[in-house]
C-alpha cells in the first residue's frame, strides 16, 4: 500500500483512506489474475484431497481460493492407482434420478455436481471413501480492516506486483484530481502490462511435472 501511495505522491495524504486503498489492492489482484490466468492456467493449478463418509456426509466445501475446476477434475482414490476413478459431472435435473437412468450406471456410478461453494458426490449411500478435486486458484481478497496488511501476495503473481502498486496509484492520482500523473501511469501501466503478457506466456509452463501433492500414487500406470 505505501508502494501505490508513493507512486500517486500522497503518501501524506488523507485524501484517500486506508480502506480505500485496500479495496483497490483487491481490484488490482483480481485484474492482474484475470489477465494471467488465460495465458497459462497450469501455472493456477491445485489440488485439495478430502473424505467422504456416505449418507449425510457426501459434501465438501470448496477452498477459499476454488475459482474453476479443472476438466474431469474430481478423483475417487487417488492416492491408489489401480482404483483411481474420475467422477462425472451430472445435470442438476438427474440429481434424483440415479438408478433409474442407464447414465448413472443404475445407480452404481457416482457423479458430482457443484452446488454453492461445495462439491457434492451421489449416490450419497455409495460416496465413502476418498478422494481429490483437481482446481484453478485465485487470489483471495485481503481484509479491508487491516488485519491482514502482512499477508503476502500469491507467489506466482508475486513478480508482477509493481503492477497492482501501479493500478491502485492511478486511482489514487484520479482521485486526488492530479490527472497528469495518472495519464502518466496509465502510459506506464499500458507498457508494463505488454511484458508481464509476454514474460509470463514465454514461461507458461514448467518443463518438468511434479507430483507435489503425491495424489497420483506411485507408479502411472
Amino acid at each position: 500500500m505505501l508502494g501505490a501511495k508513493d507512486r500517486a505522491d500522497l503518501l501524506n495524504n488523507t485524501v484517500v483512506g486506508d480502506v480505500t486503498w485496500r479495496r483497490w489492492a483487491n481490484q488490482a489482484q483480481e485484474r492482474l489474475y484475470r489477465m494471467l490466468v488465460v495465458k497459462s492456467p497450469g501455472r493456477f493449478h491445485k489440488a485439495q484431497t478430502f473424505t467422504l463418509t456416505g449418507l449425510g456426509g457426501n459434501t465438501v466445501a470448496l477452498a477459499a481460493d476454488f475459482r474453476s475446476l479443472r476438466e474431469g477434475g474430481v478423483t475417487k482414490d487417488p492416492s491408489v492407482p489401480a482404483a483411481r476413478l474420475t467422477l462425472r459431472r451430472y445435470p442438476f435435473g438427474e440429481r434424483d434420478a440415479r438408478g433409474q437412468l442407464m447414465a448413472w450406471g443404475f445407480g452404481r456410478e457416482l457423479a458430482f455436481d457443484i452446488q454453492a461453494g461445495n462439491l457434492v458426490v451421489e449416490p450419497a449411500i455409495l460416496c465413502a471413501g476418498n478422494y481429490a478435486y483437481y482446481y484453478l486458484a485465485g487470489p483471495v481478497a485481503w481484509l479491508t480492516d487491516g488485519s491482514q496488511d502482512n499477508t503476502n501476495i500469491a507467489a506466482v503473481l508475486e513478480p508482477y506486483v509493481d503492477f497492482v502498486e501501479t493500478d491502485m496509484a492511478i486511482k489514487g492520482a484520479l482521485k486526488d484530481e492530479s490527472y497528469e500523473l495518472a495519464g502518466s501511469l496509465k502510459e506506464e501501466q499500458r507498457e508494463r502490462m505488454d511484458e508481464i503478457a509476454a514474460e509470463f506466456n514465454d514461461t507458461s509452463d514448467p518443463s518438468t511435472i511434479i507430483d507435489v501433492d503425491n495424489v497420483g500414487g506411485t507408479f502411472w500406470p
